[in-house]
Parts: structure tokens; sequence; C-alpha cells
């Protein structure tokens, strides 16, 4: 987009509309429990929308929970139409997100709510409107519930909104931030093809060989545990002391290698009284009381971050070699691994791996010839991940900084 399609207002935004979303959109609930039970749930049938399947404002795939053709027919007025924005209810209250084309005639369920603007909005705009920070702080200031954020349809009917009396401005708008959204989307798509790629090669590798059955080995290779110092190391707790500023990240800051909080800023002196984790570069971190699937890896294409970083203890961290890395990380990254850790692990409720579980894991080890000629496979591929990695984050700044911008009339697109 050229500069001259766009113009810095200073002052309130002329040509604008201020109103109240129930005047410009039909809000509605789910159905209610009575009416769908969970023993009519279904796999295969139509999708059913709860609070789980959204992630990063958009709907995520899913099969279950699904309903019936026939419970489809009976409660045809709970079905989405594409443009409308789905909303948690309780919980979080300030998650939402765009019906695409793809969940055209889905249903929702009793958790969320519906909105459905009427000719006067576009929905895309409406549904940015929904994602500025300012607005998901307000929403939960007027939340209700004493144990748990809940809102209603008269909620969410009362909330103040402002747009461009332009139906072409707001679709304007609209279209430079999906923009974003959509390379960020294929940039994530792209690195899953490259992870699974990766995972490929090893299953085709080392997938038929088992710690159980070491007779079938190559010659050569051997079953280690994954804490054994010449192969990889436990990282342990605490840090020196250090100057500045540094990003601390905690297991809720991080989905599968990708971080989803960098605005954190710590100094030696505010942590001073904990302890913390600090990564070196070709390390490997995953939450020890959440999924195993919160992964962080570190290597040489990302030695910037790991200067700027603090850990929380939430994380379990293993060292690499040079040789055993990405050898280590695809591991990581297998069902074989989920696998190890969940007979590992500590806890009759949930997941919890510390570093004497971890120690616990064996592995196969291959010689160092065929690590070394994995390693040179493989590393162009996570080279490739980690610079989508970099330009997502880019991305995500630049969008996150336009997007309030646009929301309050501050920058104004020519939409003739």
């Amino acid at each position: 987009m050229s500069k001259n399609n766009i113009t810095i207002k200073k002052n309130i935004p002329e040509g604008w509309k201020e109103t109240t979303l129930g005047e410009v959109s039909k809000v509605q609930t789910g159905p209610f429990g009575s009416q769908l039970k969970n023993e009519q749930y279904i796999i295969g049938g139509t999708p059913v929308i709860t609070v789980e399947h959204i992630k990063d404002f958009r709907i995520k795939k899913f099969d279950y929970p699904s309903v019936t053709d026939e419970d489809k027919k009976r409660l045809s007025k709970y079905l989405l139409k594409e443009g409308d924005i789905v909303f948690t209810r309780v919980g979080s209250v300030d998650l939402s997100a765009y019906v695409d084309k793809l969940q055209d005639e889905w249903m929702f369920s009793s958790r969320m709510l519906s909105v459905r603007t009427n000719d006067e909005v576009d929905s895309r705009f409406l549904s940015y409107f929904f994602r500025q920070n300012t607005f998901r702080k307000y929403i939960y200031r007027i939340s209700v519930g004493a144990t748990m954020p809940s809102i209603n349809t008269s909620i969410l009917k009362s909330i103040p909104i402002s747009y461009p009396s332009l139906l072409t401005e707001q679709k304007a708008i609209a279209d430079i931030l999906l923009s974003f959204d959509d390379k960020i989307e294929l940039l994530h798509e792209q690195n899953k093809t490259l992870e699974e790629t990766a995972q490929t090669i090893f299953k085709e590798w080392f997938g038929k060989y088992s710690v159980d059955r070491p007779e079938e080995f190559p010659q050569g290779w051997r079953v280690e545990n994954i804490g054994e110092k010449n192969f990889s190391e436990v990282i342990g707790s605490g840090i020196e002391k250090f100057d500045g500023e540094k990003i601390y990240l905690a297991t809720a800051d991080v989905s599968h290698n990708n971080i989803t909080n960098i605005d954190t800023k710590i100094t030696y002196e505010n942590r001073a009284s904990r302890a913390n984790i600090q990564p070196v570069e070709k390390s490997i971190f995953f939450a020890k009381m959440q999924d195993s699937r919160k992964l962080l890896m570190f290597d040489d294409f990302s030695k910037n971050n790991i200067e700027n970083m603090i850990l929380s203890t939430g994380f379990a961290g293993i060292k690499t070699t040079e040789i055993s890395h990405y050898y280590l990380w695809n591991f990581v990254l297998s069902s074989q691994f989920d696998n190890l850790i969940n007979n590992l692990a500590n806890g009759a409720v949930q997941v919890a791996l510390n570093n004497t579980s971890l120690k616990k894991i064996e592995i196969i080890v291959p010689d160092d010839e065929v690590l070394k000629n994995f390693s040179k496979i493989v590393k162009p591929l996570f080279k490739k991940i980690f610079t989508n990695k970099s330009q997502i984050q880019s991305l995500e700044k630049t969008r996150d900084t336009l997007l309030p911008k646009l929301m309050k009339g501050d920058v104004r697109i020519n939409s003739k």
C-alpha cells in the first residue's frame, strides 16, 4: 500500500459513528444444555464450536463435538453464517473469532455467543475492533460472575462501538489487517509442513528401532538416558547476575515453539528472589506441568533470543551437543516421546515432569556418522522455520501496532 493512501489523524475522526453493538447487530446465546446434551454429540457431523476451538482469533478445525443432520435441522436457529462473530461467554470472555466460509452452517455451543451485523457495519472490520487490547480489557471489566467472568446478550449488546460511516472504508481497514493475518497463517502452515517433513525423515531413518530390541540395532548404535553428559544434559535452574532487562517467558507464553508473549521484561533485581533458567545455545525446553507440546528450541539461528531471555522454572530443559541437537529435537516431537513422558510422569491428574524423570528417559543413539548425515539433511528445514518465525514476529508487531491506530481513526485509509 502506497504512503499516499494513508493520512495521520490526531483528532477524533470525522465521518465516524458511535453506537452500541445491539443497535447494529443481532446477538444470540447458543442452545441450552437441555436442548443439546453431551450424549447427543457425534464425530463427523456438523461441528459445534466451543471455547477451546478458538485460537489466535480463528476457529480451529475439529471433528468433535458434532451433531447429526436431524439435530442440525432441529436447532437450525443456532447455525452460523459466514461473517458472523462468535464470543466466549464464560471464562476467557475476551476471545472472539470471525466465522469464515469453512465454518458456514456450523453450530455454536451454549458456552458461546454469536454476533450477526446488519448492512451498516462490515463484520470483518468489527471482528478486528474486538481484538483491540483496550476492548479486551474493557469486556473483562464489565463481565459478571463471582468465581468466573461471564457475559450475556445484554452485556454484549450494550458495548459501545465506533466505525467509519463509509462501508468502503471499513472494508479497506479490514482488508489491510487481514492481509497481515493471512501472511502469518501461511508462514505457520509452511512451518508445520517443514516440521512434518523433518519428522517423516526421522521416522524413516529411526522409526523401526526400539530401545527394547537393541539386538536389532545397526553396529555402533546404543541406548542411553537422555541426561547422559556425552549426548545431552538436563539443565538446572539458577542463573548468574545479569545487567539490564531480559524478556521473561512463562509456559503460558509458549505454544509449540512459538513465543506468544514477548512483552514481559525483568531485571535481575526484581527476579533475584526466585529461581530462573537461562537458555543456552542448542537447548530444548518443554513445559513441566502442561501439554508436552509446549516446546521451545534454541539453536544457532536464535542466538539473539538466547542472550535476551530468561525462562521460568515451569520449563524443563536439556542441553544438546552439535551432533545430537536436531536428532533430539525430532525425538521430542515424536509420539514415542509423548508415550515415554506419560509413563514417567508424576501426578495422578496432570503430566508433571522434573529433572529426575527426564534423566530416566531412554533414547536410541545412532553412531556419529548417521547423526551427522541426519543433521545435515534436516538443519536447512529448521533454518527456514526460524526465518519464518522471525518474519511472523515482525508481521505481528506491525499488525498489533497498526490495529488500534486504524480503529481509533488515527490512521485513515483512502478507500475511494
